[in-house]
């Protein structure tokens, strides 16, 4: 793989105390959030050619509302084993791709931790924080959310 793009899902509700954490959905921030940086894929032309997606609601919510602008084409899978993973089987499920480039939606502190690992450096994700790391040289090439994407447009 020569690139993958790792990203936190966008910012959920804590609304209703009867929900399980695996089906928070996102709040209107995070839609918001989502959908900027579906606007911020599409502006910045990313080669995508598959997507992994943790199977909890608010990721598959990210990921709908991230493709209402970005015309992506390819497989998605959802994968219950990224909602609550480890690093060791985030980097397993990489591993197992044959694909160029790879988007995969995950949570925290795993996709932090594993930002961290593959970049070497210390790595904050909030919510729908963009990793995108090159698999080559291990590079970090480029760390932003929404809310920066539209200040670096200015």
């Amino acid at each position: 793989m020569k690139k993958l793009y790792l990203l936190r899902h966008a910012k959920s509700s804590w609304d209703n105390p009867l929900l399980s954490d695996y089906d928070r959905p996102l709040n209107s921030r995070g839609r918001r959030q989502a959908r900027a940086m579906g606007r911020f894929f599409r502006e910045q032309a990313f080669e995508i050619d598959g997507i992994l997606c943790s199977s909890a609601l608010r990721t598959r919510q990210t990921l709908d509302l991230l493709l209402e602008s970005y015309a992506y084409k390819g497989d998605i899978a959802y994968r219950d084993e990224i909602y609550a993973s480890s690093v060791s089987i985030l980097i397993n499920l990489i591993q197992q791709t044959e694909l160029n480039s790879l988007l995969l939606i995950g949570h925290n502190p795993e996709i932090e931790s594993l930002a961290a690992n593959l970049s070497g450096q210390v790595l904050i994700m909030p919510t729908c924080q963009l990793a995108v790391i090159d698999m080559e040289n291990g590079n970090l090439e480029l760390f932003t959310r929404p809310e920066e994407a539209k200040k670096s447009k200015r």
